[in-house]
């Protein structure tokens, strides 16, 4: 797939890609080429179809505030296609002709797994957008960084809401995605249920390709559970929620930040809006216009959110954020290494890539509007426990920010 610098946004077979139009006009100074590689087709583009058009909004708002130290943004955009095989070749494309200095992407786990090896291999930072940490228990990395939740706060956090719900609830059923995200994230619920006082009656996985779930559903449902707990990173796990509601589920189903996908909200906003609800493990980027505008979160995200919505003309999301994430996180880095080095792009791409994936992993209590991140050699993911969790709703197809639930904090590991 050729490079494409950010400028007008056409669209190849329907999916979000953009056009030459340079940016380099903007700045003679030589640019920070970053490769993005989110997964806009397949079963994760709901995900990376959010994520790559804010990561476009992150590079004109910081290329026409200046650049990172007058250096412009250049993403040399290829498509993971949600597919390990072909996302690990794209990676290796742009490592090998595209000068890049680092890489941004993924949304699946085992997406990011079969990239991440590609980059620690040739020594480029890689940072993913990936939600569990089996990412970093798996590759043990140094050059790999992941800029989301650690599952088993989003686990612990999404049971400590079934109590704050319900603070008489004892048991809950699970359905989970078959894939490497989801048996993780029922691993963590089993661990950390009873530290909430909740006892996980049964455990039901699907596959994202799915589109009946009535077997696990009667399952789930036996025992009257207090809730059932949706672990998702597609279209099937919210097309079970809604079966749910179908077959006479009238308990709370709580899921994670994957439900607040523009593609999930309008396919399935209706039914999320039915009472009991349906309620999710938020984070700050999902109900930005609900926190105080006073507050540093809101001060960040604003001018991400209200770029994003004027451009495309939707609610900006959690999802989309984490590419802001990415870039803040590296822009941050970038402009470090750049104070101690202000000639470093003179340099070769190896040692460039060696400054920014030390930049990176020193980064130190800062804040991307959704949460706090503090890298260390041990501790690549950084998110500070608590920082990042805004718990939300729908009610008549629009977002709620449950204040009452957010005063609910992380258990102690």
């Amino acid at each position: 797939m050729k490079s494409y610098l950010f400028g007008a946004i056409s669209v190849l077979v329907g999916v979000f890609l953009f056009s030459p139009e340079p940016l380099l006009a903007q700045s003679s100074k030589k640019p920070i080429n970053i490769g993005l590689l989110y997964d806009v087709t397949g079963i994760y583009s709901a995900m990376g179809v959010d994520t790559q058009k804010t990561a476009k909004i992150g590079a004109e708002l910081i290329n026409q505030s200046g650049g990172i130290k007058g250096h412009p943004v250049n993403y040399i955009v290829y498509d993971g296609q949600s597919n390990p095989t072909k996302a690990t070749l794209a990676a290796k494309k742009l490592i090998e002709s595209e000068n890049i200095y680092a890489i941004q992407g993924c949304n699946g786990t085992g997406v990011a797994l079969a990239v991440g090896p590609v980059c620690e291999a040739a020594e480029v930072p890689f940072v993913t957008a990936t939600a569990s940490e089996i990412f970093e228990e798996t590759l043990k990395p140094r050059w790999s960084f992941r800029v989301t939740w650690k599952g088993w706060e989003q686990v612990d956090l999404g049971l400590g809401m079934v109590k704050g719900l319900n603070p008489k609830a004892t048991k809950i059923s699970v359905l989970y995605q078959g894939g490497a995200f989801g048996k993780a994230m029922y691993d963590l619920a089993v661990k950390y249920a009873g530290k909430r006082g909740l006892k996980i009656l049964a455990g039901e996985k699907y596959e994202p390709t799915a589109t009946d779930f009535g077997s696990q559903i009667m399952n789930l449902m036996a025992g009257d559970p207090d809730a059932v707990i949706v672990y998702c990173a597609d279209m099937a796990g919210p097309l079970a929620m809604k079966q749910m509601r179908e077959m006479g589920m009238k308990k709370p189903i709580i899921s994670n930040g994957a439900l607040n996908m523009k593609a999930v909200r309008d396919a399935f906003k209706a039914t999320f809006s039915a009472p009991p609800y349906t309620y999710s493990t938020g984070t700050k980027p999902d109900c930005w216009w609900q926190l105080p505008k006073d507050s540093e979160d809101y001060k960040i995200l604003e001018p991400f959110a209200k770029k994003y919505e004027e451009t495309y003309g939707e609610r900006y999301n959690g999802i989309a954020h984490l590419a802001i994430n990415a870039l803040l996180i590296i822009k941050n880095a970038m402009e470090r290494s750049l104070d101690a080095d202000p000639m470093l792009l003179d340099k070769s791409p190896k040692e460039i890539r060696a400054k920014l994936r030390e930049g990176i992993e020193a980064t130190k209590n800062f804040s991307t509007g959704d949460g706090i991140f503090t890298m260390t050699p041990e501790d690549h993911c950084g998110l500070i426990p608590g920082s990042a969790f805004a718990p939300i709703h729908w009610e008549k197809g629009e977002v709620v920010y449950d204040k009452e639930l957010a005063t609910i904090t992380p258990s102690p590991r």
